[in-house]
């Protein structure tokens, strides 16, 4: 598939659209800016229109000060904040607001992250279910203060984020999710390598109460008076 030549005339959707591209390429756009991500298994129609016209959606994108990143390889792809050169001496505002991330949000990640790392070795897909989550997580209920209820809970709201964000992908079993592999993409080895450590030491010494990590999540337009849950 060939790209949309960037010379061509206009695209009048109805009479008075003030729009230039063809209508495949502004849902791809839409989709891009409402998150947290698009891929061939959520809407190969989409997809299929990025890859055809992905100079166009990069150029767009980037004019809203936002960058376009691709796995062609896992069929994923999500726009985020464009990182102006370390020259460029004028302010650059974020488009996309970010989510701070919990300490259980965190050593979560890092837990999926890793199982999708051990998938990626055997050429499998990674499916985890809600009991053996449990188990892994065991090791930081400390971080609740040994209160069993309250890491429950707190482990609870974390894994409806991860739905939410679509990190966790629904299966026909019930609590049996599988990991996007989109993770990839947000949390690098050299990112993991850097934060595990310290992680770690959380683990084994408990985070305080209502700690977050300083981790943050680029998630959907910026909203000031806004804050993802």
């Amino acid at each position: 598939m060939t790209d949309l030549d960037l010379t061509d005339d206009r695209v009048v959707l109805w009479p008075g659209d003030p729009g230039t591209l063809p209508l495949e390429v502004r849902r791809t756009l839409v989709a891009l800016l409402r998150g947290p991500y698009i891929s061939h298994r959520r809407d190969s129609l989409v997809w299929s229109a990025l890859l055809a016209h992905e100079t166009v959606v990069r150029r767009h994108l980037g004019d809203l000060l936002l960058e376009l990143v691709i796995d062609a390889d896992a069929e994923v792809a999500f726009s985020r904040n464009l990182v102006p050169d370390p020259d460029f001496d004028r302010h650059v505002p974020s488009v996309l607001r970010k989510a701070a991330l919990s300490f259980i949000d965190s050593a979560l990640l890092l837990h999926l992250r890793h199982l999708l790392l051990q998938g990626a070795a055997q050429n499998e897909r990674v499916v985890v279910g809600r009991d053996e989550i449990d188990a892994h997580m065991q090791a930081y209920a400390t971080s609740s203060g040994n209160d069993p209820a309250q890491f429950a809970k707190r482990l609870t709201a974390s894994l409806k984020r991860m739905r939410d964000w679509s990190i966790l992908l629904t299966t026909d079993t019930e609590e049996r999710w599988e990991v996007s592999s989109v993770l990839a993409l947000i949390l690098t080895p050299e990112e993991i390598g850097g934060i595990e450590a310290e992680y770690e030491r959380l683990r084994d010494h408990g985070a305080p109460d209502g700690e977050t990590a300083d981790q943050e999540n680029e998630s959907a337009p910026e909203d000031e008076d806004e804050e993802m849950a």
